[in-house]
């Protein structure tokens, strides 16, 4: 596999193209089974889903990566064949919603042409969205206009990165399909506004570029964050008070996360006013190209890991010059993890007491309504404060209890945080778990955000732990990774 991936490298810079573009349409059908963060070591029942891609250079299939999310079983089909062949996954971006996929029976290939990667578009030119919707079997096309070219958040990742959108409709089953211009991808179909007709979204040519050329190496290392979080200036004195020159240019830093690239280069107050040689307007955006304007975040996204780029700041008044290595992801910088793909959740169970650390998955299983539905202090950290800090690299919740003779009175205790145990804070679920591993003491006290006490007896803890697993059907009292 590794070997059909760097042949795809090899030739990515070789073009040509022949032929209609609809033998280079594929139809994924995709078996998975996704984990359950609720109930952490069980999964959710088996699905069959569908989606659509296209085959690319170095008999590769383009397609979205939720797609081919927690797959047990893909198979293909190409436009105008009646079989479907195995296949399986080479390369996955969770965070720009892409995944690579081949077919090892290289017959599969023949007599397509793969398409080629065309250029970011302009507004209002005309585009032709491919794939295989619910309904039928047949290929299907749709036409539109680009509406807009913009930064957006991403529904499979939470990302925020460059965004075509588009009034062709994209429906279910759609997902992973091309959406050309001529005879050339210009994106990938990946979601839709569900509040409003016809209006859809794909990830651009630059976001796919930025994913091939992460795997040049084999390995996918992400689109970096710099770990700063900045707040827009749009008031004439708040300029005035701290010396920016024009009025309504710049934002200001209020907020960096801990052991990121920014924080050894950059200061709570500091005045960015470029990024990466751009101008930043006072509400946070940038140039894209002329008459076209983005989120700064783009500027620091559009970049490799291990790459720098300079910043130009005013720090108490004077003009300086800054540069940031840009070597974590947003990932590696928060609190509260954003979704996770194709991985077992985490969890601990000691004394029938089960403790996860707090990931978006958690929160969702509130409902698509999570942050209006959970309890705040869960959801505030994920939605305003989730910079990871000096003593706080993760949450530690005690999600629920197992009613167990070991844990009587505290039953009805659920979604509070852990703050100390034995009054060692808790500063991420590894530490955690080693610290209920290895204390000696005859009682282990949990203190929470909450004010609650928790207090077991280690040893009979310890005992019963195998008979309440048996109990509740648990193989076994944890997953760590």
């Amino acid at each position: 596999m590794k070997y059909i991936l760097i042949l795809f490298l090899a030739v990515l810079g070789v073009s040509s193209f022949a032929g209609g573009v609809d033998q280079a349409m594929i139809k994924i059908y995709t078996n998975s089974v996704a984990y359950n963060f609720y109930l952490p070591w069980s999964t959710d029942a088996p699905m069959e889903s569908s989606g659509s891609g296209c085959v690319v250079r170095g008999n590769l299939i383009l397609t979205n990566a939720h797609v081919v999310t927690d797959q047990t079983y893909l198979q293909v089909r190409k436009e105008g064949d009646p079989r479907k062949y195995q296949a399986f996954v080479v390369a996955v971006s969770h965070e720009a919603d892409l995944a690579l996929i081949t077919v090892e029976n290289e017959s599969f290939f023949n007599g397509i042409t793969p398409l080629e990667l065309g250029n970011l578009p302009q507004a209002r030119e005309e585009v032709i969205v491919y794939g295989y919707p619910m309904g039928g079997d047949a290929l299907s096309t749709t036409q539109g206009v680009i509406s807009r070219i913009e930064s957006s958040r991403y529904t499979h990742s939470g990302l925020s990165l460059l965004t075509v959108q588009i009034d062709a409709a994209i429906n279910p089953g759609n997902s992973g399909g091309p959406a050309l211009i001529g005879n050339k991808i210009i994106g990938v179909a990946m979601q839709t506004m569900t509040q409003a007709d016809n209006i859809g979204y794909v990830i651009p040519v630059p976001v796919i570029e930025h994913f091939f050329e992460d795997m040049e190496d084999g390995k996918y290392d992400g689109f970096p964050s710099a770990g700063f979080s900045y707040q827009t200036i749009r008031n004439d004195a708040f300029s005035d008070m701290f010396g920016i020159p024009e009025e309504q240019t710049g934002v200001m830093v209020t907020k960096i996360a801990f052991d990121s690239p920014a924080i050894t280069v950059m200061e709570i107050g500091d005045i960015l006013m470029q990024i990466d040689g751009r101008p930043i307007a006072g509400d946070g955006t940038v140039e894209l190209r002329s008459g076209s304007r983005t989120r700064l975040d783009y500027m620091v996204n559009r970049r490799q890991i291990g790459e720098s780029i300079s910043l130009e700041i005013i720090r108490n008044g004077v003009f300086q010059t800054i540069e940031i290595t840009l070597s974590a992801t947003l990932q590696d910088l928060t609190v509260v993890s954003n979704k996770i793909y194709d991985t077992p959740p985490e969890y601990f169970i000691f004394g029938g007491s089960v403790f996860m650390p707090l990931s978006l998955n958690y929160l969702e299983s509130w409902g698509y309504d999570w942050y209006l539905n959970a309890v705040d202090y869960l959801t505030y950290p994920f939605l305003f404060d989730n910079w990871r800090t000096e003593n706080r690299e993760e949450i530690v919740v005690l999600t629920y209890m197992l009613p167990a003779e070991v844990n009587t009175g505290y039953e009805s205790l659920q979604n509070e945080i852990i703050e100390s145990v034995n009054g060692i804070p808790v500063e991420s679920f590894a530490q955690f778990v080693e610290l209920v591993d290895n204390e000696t003491s005859q009682f282990i006290e949990f203190s929470t955000n909450l004010g609650s006490i928790i207090v077991l007896d280690r040893m009979q803890a310890v005992a019963s732990n195998e008979e309440i697993m048996g109990r509740y059907g648990i193989l076994r009292d944890r997953l760590l990774l």
